[in-house]
């Protein structure tokens, strides 16, 4: 019998909420590694080179395979099992992450090592996002995959505002060295957790197998599915936009807060634990507010947040400002992340998922790279708190330009008097 999208036979009952939660946990232990070595390699890299720049590089490099990759990782996931793939992923980030254990215990770690190492990890995790949301798609429809990804935006804020904390404790503590093969022993735990759980795919979401000449007709398709939604395109550009304005800061906490502002290493774990507070908050919230306001306006609520909480350190550039400024965009980055996943979720075809998923991640992680470069000669040019957030806001500022022109129009519609007939 045929189904309807969203409406495939799903397991039910407690065997169901067993399998969630090892999935769950299996995204909570990988993720937490991945928050350990996204602090261990740049702070080796400050403390080799002292350079902002290839601090801010070192941190946004395991982006950069999600543009490269990300597009084919896209088609490849929506054929393949996805329990496989997450499996597969997670034992060749053990293996990696092993490796990168080796290089930052040389005397004098080699930078081209450190860059190539960390990206060979890289290139693997875009297999496993496209994965974990078919996965979800999957299992779950209706409001409660509203409520299921507002919990993953909490579980994935509590581990951006623990992680931190906890992988700077690590660095400093016991060194790169171990911290990396920490960080293996998380995804051999993860790989572990994953393959615990019975799943087997819907048939009606899984597409055709077509050989590797069908990559690119596949790849097409999942662009020209993607392209169908307007609303699914709109969000992929906000969150670009904002992830240039997120990264023109964020990459550069490391040596504002050590270098420019000679704060403790655990400074840095502290500025980011706020801002996974705030995406707490922000998730439990998402929901309600969705319900009450739609997914578009809560989307737009959440820039508009983001943009006045970047200016707070403009108008006072002191760092307890800067943890209040960071708490805020926090609670506007889960209203962004939840009501755009809802959205794609929900206007996407079950059997495209994955490809919707790393193509609009794919583009917005094109701005990463060019957030952490911007800020980077921005801090090295002024040494400024205040003109890097500066600049986030006003990059920011320019995605409320449409909607409050569009909001102006409306209200003078309604407001202006209807002419008599003569």
């Amino acid at each position: 019998m045929t189904t309807a999208r969203n409406e495939v036979a799903r397991p039910s009952g407690e065997a169901v909420e067993d399998r969630a939660w090892r999935l769950r946990a299996a995204f909570a232990v990988s993720s937490t590694g991945d928050w350990i070595y996204r602090l261990a390699i740049p702070l080796l890299v400050l403390k080799t080179t002292g350079s902002a720049t290839s601090t801010a590089f070192a941190y946004t490099l395991e982006f950069i395979p999600y543009i490269v990759l990300g597009l084919v990782a896209g088609v490849l996931t929506d054929r393949a099992d996805r329990r496989r793939v997450m499996i597969r992923c997670d034992v060749l980030s053990a293996l990696i992450a092993v490796e990168i254990a080796i290089v930052a215990s040389f005397a004098q770690p080699s930078l081209v090592l450190l860059y190539l190492s960390v990206l060979a990890l890289a290139f693997v995790r875009p297999f496993y996002f496209p994965s974990f949301q078919g996965l979800l798609v999957d299992k779950y429809s209706g409001p409660r995959l509203i409520r299921l990804n507002s919990w993953t935006q909490a579980v994935d804020s509590v581990l951006t505002m623990l992680g931190p904390v906890a992988g700077a404790a690590v660095v400093v503590a016991v060194g790169a060295t171990a911290a990396s093969l920490a960080n293996a022993v998380t995804f051999v735990a993860s790989a572990l957790l994953v393959a615990s759980i019975s799943y087997r795919r819907p048939a009606n979401t899984a597409p055709p197998a077509r050989g590797l000449r069908g990559i690119g007709a596949d790849f097409v398709d999942g662009i020209r599915i993607v392209l169908s939604s307007r609303f699914v395109v709109i969000g992929a550009a906000v969150i670009t936009i904002g992830n240039l304005a997120i990264f023109v800061i964020e990459s550069n906490l490391f040596y504002l807060a050590l270098r420019v502002e000679d704060l403790p290493r655990i400074a840095v774990g502290i500025v980011f634990a706020s801002q996974g507070a705030g995406s707490v908050i922000g998730a439990v919230l998402a929901p309600r507010l969705i319900e009450r306001i739609g997914t578009r306006a809560a989307l737009w609520m959440g820039v508009a947040i983001s943009t006045l909480a970047m200016c707070l350190p403009v108008l006072w550039p002191q760092w307890p400002t800067v943890l209040v400024a960071w708490t805020i965009q926090g609670v506007s980055t889960s209203f962004v992340v939840v009501s755009y996943f809802t959205a794609r979720q929900e206007l996407i075809p079950a059997d495209a998922i994955g490809r919707a998923a790393s193509v609009t991640r794919a583009i917005a992680y094109t701005a990463l790279p060019l957030g952490a470069l911007l800020g980077g000669y921005l801090v090295e040019r002024s040494g400024s708190v205040r003109a890097v957030f500066g600049c986030a806001a006003a990059i920011e500022a320019v995605l409320l330009v449409g909607p409050a022109v569009g909001w102006a129009a409306k209200f003078r519609s309604r407001s202006s008097p209807v002419a008599e007939p003569s």
